[in-house]
């Protein structure tokens, strides 16, 4: 038989010289002196009188420091005073995630569920791990939840239509969007969304809008959102505007495949098909890739020892080569390779 999940409460009646230091450290915490805040709590852990509070603010706080193992420490042992409180279930769960242990930040975020079954926060995060997870269906159960005991979580509204769009279901994707985009015309990720949904659909013109318009609402978006615009401007035929634009990106690694690869769409539009294996050729360098194309290695793209027609034909399968491999890393979560 399964055990039943029975929490009790240790309580803990802080002494007066701890209470003043609490209250010290929530005066601090709500001034974001954080590092002042941290020595009140700690000194109240170290007259062995933590309370559940105390114990989380800790987490808080260290986490914020980039501490992971320290927050963890902390939140776990909240819970262990109090495990009613769902709170620290899902900030364990968020520093699992963050390191990568799927299977742990489930266990706490169905732990948050049993104390709160109405939880939108922890439905959300179950969704998120099983869109990691590629458990698309899964996902998109947990983010319908979420959005049932709060219709207004933009995260849970977005990142359903995300993985609806992964699914291929355009139509359910644009319409979780725009339900977003009416209770936040001004959220720049949901512009985003809507962007990678007209660009599946092939309606350039439209991405091109969702995209500038992210962008305007937030000048200093990822670079991914510029090569994404850049992408819609080179499928819809606009390669000054794409020219201009790539020009402007940084170059960093974990953009570079995606850069190359749009360098490449745009050169090989302009008819510079030696200019865009190059790209391609960078690309797949930059990600382990095999292009798939004889000869390829022994060829000096600089001279003219190759027809016109060859060159074109080499460059035009290193571009369906270069969009499968970038879109596959994509698909695996393997960084920002593409937009």
């Amino acid at each position: 038989m399964a055990k039943t999940f029975e929490p009790t409460i240790n309580r803990v009646e802080p002494t007066r010289s701890a209470e003043a230091a609490i209250k010290r450290g929530k005066k601090l915490l709500s001034e974001k002196r954080f590092d002042e805040a941290l020595v009140e709590f700690e000194a109240v852990v170290e007259q062995d009188q933590a309370t559940p509070f105390v114990l989380s603010a800790i987490g808080r706080i260290k986490f914020k420091q980039k501490d992971l193992d320290g927050a963890l420490k902390h939140f776990k042992a909240a819970i262990k005073l109090d495990p009613t409180q769902p709170q620290a279930y899902l900030r364990a769960a968020r520093i699992y995630a963050a390191q990568g242990k799927l299977a742990n930040a489930r266990e706490e975020l169905q732990n948050a569920i049993r104390v709160n079954p109405k939880s939108a926060v922890a439905y959300a995060g179950l969704g998120q791990l099983m869109a990691r997870e590629k458990q698309t269906d899964q996902a998109i159960e947990q983010f319908k939840k979420a959005l049932s005991f709060n219709p207004r979580m933009m995260l849970a509204r977005k990142r359903l239509a995300s993985t609806l769009l992964s699914k291929g279901n355009l139509t359910e994707a644009k319409d979780q969007v725009k339900a977003a985009l009416r209770v936040k015309p001004d959220d720049p990720e949901a512009y985003v969304v809507m962007g990678k949904v007209h660009l599946a659909e092939k309606d350039y013109d439209a991405a091109q809008r969702a995209y500038e318009e992210a962008i305007e609402l937030k000048p200093e978006s990822n670079p991914a959102v510029f090569l994404a615009l850049a992408e819609a401007y080179i499928a819809g035929g606009k390669p000054v505007q794409a020219e201009e634009l790539l020009n402007k990106i940084p170059q960093r690694d974990q953009f570079s495949p995606m850069l190359h690869k749009l360098w490449g769409d745009l050169y090989d539009s302009k008819g510079m098909h030696k200019e865009a294996l190059e790209e391609y050729r960078a690309a797949s360098l930059t990600v382990g890739e095999d292009l798939g194309i004889e000869r390829l290695d022994s060829l000096d793209l600089g001279g003219e020892d190759v027809e016109d027609e060859k060159w074109e034909e080499m460059a035009s399968a290193a571009r369906t080569a270069t969009a499968a491999f970038i879109e596959k890393k994509r698909e695996a979560g393997g960084g920002n390779a593409g937009a």
